[in-house]
C-alpha cells in the first residue's frame, strides 16, 4: 500500500488528543508529507535491511540481550514490514516468534530502522503500526520489545511487571515493554524468553 502524509493502515490506532500526545509525536504529525510504500518483508530485502540496521545501531547491537533473541533466528515475514521510496529501502521493522519456558508464546518487535535522510517524518511509527495491525489480524499474540515507553505507549505498550519476563542477558527492566493482542489476554506473558523454533 502507498501512504501519503498522515494516512495509516492501523484500524485500532490509539485515539490520543493532540494535547495529550508526547511532544515528539505532535511534531512528527505536523511534518508528515513523504510518499512511500509499506510492503511485507521478504528475503530479497535482507542484505539491504541488515546494512540499514548496521548504519543505525552500529556493531554494538550484537551484544544486546534483544539481539540474542534474533541471532540465527527467522522473523515472521507476514507480520514484518519494509518501507520503499522509489524502489529504495528506507525503513524496516521485524517481529520475531518467541516462547517462554512456561509455554507462553509472543512476538518480539525490533529492530526498527529508518534511513538517516528519511528520519523525522514519522516513518518508524508507520512501520510499527503496520506490524501491529498485521500481528493482531494474523497471530493474536502479545508483542514484546525493549524500548522507550514515551515513544511506544501510544501504540498500546506498557511496562512488563519487574521480574515477570527474563531476557537472555542484562536489560533495563524499565525498558521491557509489552502489548496485548487485540481482544486477548490482559496479563503479560511470564518466564524466560527463548526463540521459538
Amino acid at each position: 500500500a502507498t501512504f501519503i502524509g498522515g494516512s495509516c493502515p492501523l484500524k485500532h490506532r490509539p485515539r490520543i488528543s493532540k494535547a495529550r500526545r508526547p511532544l515528539h509525536i505532535q511534531k512528527v504529525t505536523q511534518k508528515l508529507s513523504a510518499k512511500f510504500d509499506l510492503l511485507p518483508d521478504a528475503a530479497l530485502y535482507d542484505a539491504v535491511a541488515e546494512a540499514l540496521y548496521a548504519l543505525a545501531f552500529g556493531p554494538g547491537r550484537h551484544v544486546k540481550a534483544a539481539a540474542r533473541l534474533r541471532e540465527g533466528h527467522s522473523c515472521r515475514r507476514d507480520v514484518s514490514f519494509v518501507a520503499l521510496a522509489d524502489g529504495r529501502l528506507i525503513g524496516a521493522c521485524r517481529l520475531w516468534p518467541l516462547i517462554t519456558d512456561q509455554g507462553h508464546e509472543a512476538l518480539f518487535l525490533g529492530p526498527i530502522a529508518v534511513a538517516p535522510d528519511q528520519q523525522g517524518q514519522g516513518l518508524g511509527g508507520k512501520l510499527v503500526e503496520a506490524c501491529l495491525e498485521a500481528s493482531d489480524r494474523l497471530t493474536a499474540l502479545p508483542v514484546i520489545l525493549v524500548g522507550d515507553l514515551a515513544f511506544f505507549e501510544p501504540y498500546g505498550f506498557q511496562r512488563v511487571p519487574k521480574g515477570q519476563l527474563i531476557l537472555p542477558g542484562p536489560a533495563d527492566p524499565n525498558r521491557l515493554l509489552w502489548r496485548p493482542a487485540q481482544k486477548a489476554e490482559t496479563a503479560a506473558p511470564s518466564g524466560k524468553l527463548m526463540k521459538k523454533v
